[in-house]
């Protein structure tokens, strides 16, 4: 075999074994060979290739273009490429690379084309898809709202990024690198670009917030968001961000904003508006309802009984329309969220033998019978026992007004779920009863259960939309059975112990701080603070041999908090002692608002008179203690035991009169005064036994009164009884019970049983029997009878 003939087989060779199709054509175009990959492919022959036949394998759409393409190539013996689909085998259509290079004699002359078709449908494939991403990408930042860019792996924000020059109106050069700060607010520059340069060092998330100036100058409001983009090998290839305009959120969460401080304003005008109109409308009822009561008393005197019941009326009107006050009352407290609960030990039956004594009159009004079936093991409940009396009230009320000549039952269960004890207590009627659809709407408020029964019954609708209010309050619930016709069954089940609130005391807590109330109520108390355990000792000895009540502490720290919590009418304070010396100790307590004007007896070994006057301190003793002083001394803060005088504090002319001529005639000597200030200038006649106190006055209000009175030496410690027609919030209620004896709201307690009162407790003693109507008073008012 020649070389030329061995030349020839190995490139015959080498062209078959191509990945590619290959073929060979003469100098016209015209094929005169395949190698066995094309027949592979496209299952034809030579015979039906040769020449020009490959243009059957063509695709329609192409051959044309292709053609002409193919012909001007080897009319100018350029190098051939193109790009077209090929029929295979199959019928199935691939795209193909085709190249073709002539090759050229010694003189030139074209002697025949070397071409090549490569597949390639696969990368056609994925640059398809990857034009149509990048296609859907420039789509959704051309849609987008935001602003979107890029920023290289150093944290400059590249060229070419249109959408932010077209918001901000700076050219691509001014944004370029760094130069985007620009467009920053000037306040807002300084927190981004460090916010920023943190990111890029730590490769992590940039989130912030910050003004950005627009094309027309104005700033809006942007969220910024960046992510890096990490390479493969784990490098940091760029930054993509987008800055969102927030600016519309911003104005409508500032108009939210400023909606709600509106509407706190108008909530809190209405609250004030409510306790304003209670003050108005109690005034008057009070004035009516103390009237009724004298002129009782005077008719009996005269012996003119036969006009009572008129009277008695008049009286039970008055009383109603202040209960109605009270319902309006209570459902704006809930309607506010500021109704309160005060949990305390009180017994089942005891508590159930108040409320029939509140209701016999009602239930006999319409010849009703009443029936008890309470357990024996009912026992006792840690609850708010002014809510639980008005709710069985309410409901024994309500069973009243709608039975005739019937029996009402009151039963009360106790039981035990989950190791937790739960008092059932059920109202059962034989009235005219409801039907699904009336009880369904029954606990609406301002709603009974049709217009009719309205017409015909009377009533606010309230009753039952606050019992049920003050049973979800407890953490119980009430529910309603009933047969139309045949009467119904009202059921209320309550926790026996109240839960304690985040905002509540623990049951412990409750009764170490009603023990200290109590305590601190009686203001009799004097606190004797000292290191040395017989100087204690004989203190002690010598103020309880006195008639004092005494409690002690062994050093300066304890004392403070024990004075804190008792209110003591008098201290005595040792100078030198642990952890708190006693002019530390006295500095806290002139600090103190609630202890300001406690009297304060500094006793010590050091003579040191002026410091201790100086600091504050009412007298000072040095050691050893002559006693016949202190006994003086002492005699200041001895609370006297007989009636004595009354100042009565109150811009309503006839409150005073009627409550002068109540008092005068059980043996007070009574001074008045027309508002708070007249109020201090008759302390200055002389320090009265007890003041009787209104709150809402002109010229000086009953609790700027009451600042000024405890300010004074003698101030002090003047028990003080508040009167008043104001609806009290619970800010007010703690801060009187701080500096009052007891509060009393005008028309709920007789002027018999107020000056009952007083006595008692200018005597210092409590009540052996406590009449129905002053028991919410006595418990500081709580529930309906006072406010929250």
């Amino acid at each position: 075999m020649s070389e030329a003939d061995l030349r020839e087989d190995d490139y015959r060779n080498l062209a078959e074994s191509l990945p590619q199709l290959a073929w060979i054509a003469e100098a016209d175009g015209s094929l005169v060979w395949y190698n066995q990959r094309w027949y592979d492919y496209t299952g034809t022959t030579i015979e039906t290739m040769r020449g020009w036949g490959w243009r059957s394998l063509h695709h329609p759409d192409h051959l044309e273009r292709v053609e002409a393409r193919f012909r001007r190539a080897f009319a100018t013996g350029e190098p051939w490429e193109d790009t077209f689909p090929l029929k295979g085998a199959d019928g199935v259509y691939r795209w193909f690379l085709s190249r073709a290079q002539p090759f050229r004699d010694g003189s030139g002359r074209i002697v025949r084309w070397y071409g090549t078709n490569t597949d390639i449908t696969r990368r056609r494939t994925t640059e398809e898809r990857l034009r149509h991403a990048q296609d859907r990408f420039r789509a959704l930042v051309d849609s987008a709202a935001a602003i979107i860019w890029s920023a290289d792996a150093s944290g400059e924000l590249s060229i070419g990024q249109w959408r932010w020059t077209a918001y901000t109106g700076q050219s691509d050069e001014e944004a370029q690198g760094w130069g985007w700060v620009e467009a920053v607010h000037p306040d807002d520059r300084g927190r981004a670009a460090e916010a920023w340069a943190r990111a890029v060092e730590a490769r992590t998330p940039f989130e912030i917030e910050y003004r950005m100036r627009r094309r027309d100058g104005a700033w809006r409001h942007m969220e910024v968001r960046a992510t890096p983009v990490i390479a493969e090998d784990g490098s940091l290839r760029e930054w993509v961000g987008m800055h969102v305009d927030i600016t519309d959120r911003k104005e409508a969460e500032a108009e939210i904003e400023r909606a709600r401080h509106a509407a706190e304003a108008a909530n809190r005008a209405k609250s004030q508006f409510i306790a304003n109109m209670s003050h108005e409308l109690r005034t008057p009822l009070s004035a009516v309802i103390g009237y009724s009561e004298m002129l009782a008393e005077e008719l009996e005197d005269l012996g003119q009984a036969e006009l009572l019941p008129d009277l008695r009326k008049i009286e039970a009107s008055a009383r109603h329309l202040l209960g109605l006050i009270n319902d309006v009352l209570d459902i704006s407290k809930i309607e506010a969220g500021r109704m309160t609960v005060a949990a305390e030990d009180f017994s089942v039956a005891d508590m159930v033998d108040d409320v029939v004594a509140a209701t016999e009159s009602l239930i006999a009004k319409k010849r009703n019978r009443l029936v008890l079936d309470i357990a024996d093991d009912a026992g006792a409940m840690h609850q708010d026992q002014g809510k639980v009396r008005q709710c069985l009230v309410n409901l024994l009320g309500n069973a009243a007004k709608f039975t005739e000549a019937g029996t009402i039952t009151l039963s009360a269960r106790r039981e035990t779920v989950e190791e937790a004890g739960w008092l059932t207590f059920t109202v059962a009627d034989t009235g005219i009863g409801l039907t699904e659809v009336q009880c369904g709407r029954l606990f609406e408020r301002f709603a009974q259960a049709d217009e009719s029964t309205t017409r015909q019954f009377g009533g606010t609708g309230l009753g039952l939309a606050i019992t049920r209010a003050f049973c979800r309050r407890m953490g119980g619930d009430i529910t309603v059975a009933s047969t139309y016709g045949e009467g119904a069954t009202f059921t209320l089940r309550l926790p026996a112990v109240l839960a304690a609130q985040d905002d509540e005391p623990t049951p412990e807590e409750v009764r170490a701080l009603a023990e200290a109330k109590e305590e601190a109520a009686r203001h009799d108390v004097v606190l004797l603070v000292d290191d040395d355990p017989a100087a204690r000792d004989l203190l002690s000895r010598f103020l309880e041999r006195e008639g004092f009540r005494v409690r002690t502490a062994s050093d300066g720290k304890a004392g403070l908090a024990l004075a804190r919590a008792l209110r003591p009418r008098a201290i005595l304070l040792d100078i030198e002692m642990p952890r708190m010396d006693g002019w530390s100790v006295l500095h806290a307590i002139r600090s103190d608002p609630d202890l300001a004007a406690t009297p304060v007896i500094m006793t010590s070994v050091v003579n040191e008179q002026g410091l201790g006057r100086a600091l504050g301190a009412t007298d000072y003793l040095v050691k050893p203690i002559d006693w016949e002083h202190l006994k003086g001394l002492m005699e200041r803060y001895r609370p006297a035991d007989a009636p004595g005088t009354v100042l009565l504090v109150d811009d309503d002319a006839d409150a005073r009169e009627r409550l002068r001529r109540s008092l005068s005639r059980d043996g007070w000597t009574v001074r008045e005064a027309e508002n708070g200030a007249a109020g201090l200038a008759r302390l200055d006649e002389g320090r009265p036994s007890l003041i009787l106190l209104d709150l809402m006055m002109p010229v000086m209000d009953g609790f700027a009164f009451l600042t000024q009175l405890r300010a004074r030496p003698e101030g002090g410690d003047v028990p003080v009884v508040v009167l008043t027609a104001k609806d009290i919030t619970p800010a007010e209620k703690e801060r009187l019970g701080r500096d009052t004896e007891r509060v009393i709201v005008k028309g709920s307690v007789s002027l018999t049983e107020i000056g009952r009162l007083l006595r008692n407790m200018y005597a210092g003693q409590v009540p052996d029997a406590v009449p129905a109507s002053m028991q919410g008073l006595i418990d500081e008012l709580a529930g309906r009878t006072g406010p929250e």
